[in-house]
């Protein structure tokens, strides 16, 4: 026993054996060099993500999960029950209904959907949320069918955080988003780092999402169609780059 307490126990010599414990060699000046290179990339990649934290605003933005729902199936389109959009709040988008879902508006939409309206609308995974947006009438939205909207993904192909359409316009005070003397912006916009996609295409035209290149330029999208009735719903996707896109990474845009 050492001093202060401490037990040390030696290896004892094996059966028949008439040498002594051998120490391992000591490593060599190559494994030595190896092992200060795989600490040095082990710091630069924590060093990496430690630079993003405080330009990201993680418990406002950004996606709580980075898995989508299950059970993709065609699925009738109901905004979210948020007091938030008034008459719209929890009702099922109608082409026709040209007052509860002016043109120039959004909302969001939760897809799959889980057949619980309030489990839906409570639901912070950003993998299932999309903006519907009614389009700007100059831009087709005072049409009555599935062309008057797009649905794009609330995840951002920079870094996953969740953009927001903003409808500021000063030309038309008939029109939503009615701002005289303001700039026009009738764009979807990232919070975090100023990226903003173009609408309807959904292409990125400013900020570090217009730098990446394609396919990662472009926000994803939900196919939509109307009934007779005017009902608006959401085509079961394809999930790849040259339909739907890659939720969180992007989709060709078919020029």
């Amino acid at each position: 026993m050492r001093p202060g307490g401490q037990v040390v126990v030696f290896p004892s010599k094996t059966a028949g054996s008439s040498s002594s414990y051998v120490p391992p060699p000591p490593p060599t000046p190559q494994q030595i060099a190896a092992g200060r290179r795989r600490f040095v990339r082990f710091l630069v990649g924590v060093s990496a993500l430690l630079s993003l934290a405080p330009y990201v605003p993680w418990g406002t933005f950004l996606s709580e999960s980075v898995s989508a729902g299950k059970g993709y199936v065609k699925q009738q389109v109901t905004v979210d029950n948020l007091t938030e959009y008034g008459a719209a709040a929890g009702r099922k988008v109608n082409v026709n209904d040209l007052t509860t879902f002016p043109p120039n508006s959004h909302w969001v939409i939760t897809y799959p959907g889980s057949g619980d309206l309030t489990l839906d609308t409570q639901n912070r995974d950003t993998f299932v949320k999309y903006e519907l947006i009614r389009l700007p009438s100059e831009l087709g939205g005072d049409a009555k069918d599935a062309t008057a909207f797009v649905a794009f993904s609330k995840v951002c192909v920079h870094l996953w955080c969740s953009p927001n359409y903003k409808p500021d316009q000063p030309d038309n005070p008939n029109e939503n988003g009615y701002v005289p003397n303001k700039p026009k912006h009738e764009q979807y916009e990232c919070p975090c780092h100023g990226s903003i996609y173009n609408v309807p295409e959904g292409k990125a035209v400013d900020g570090p999402a217009s730098l990446q290149a394609p396919p990662t330029n472009a926000i994803p999208v939900l196919t939509l169609s109307a009934d007779s009735n005017g009902f608006l719903s959401i085509e079961k996707p394809v999930w790849d780059v040259n339909h739907n896109g890659v939720l969180g990474y992007g989709r060709y845009v078919q020029q």
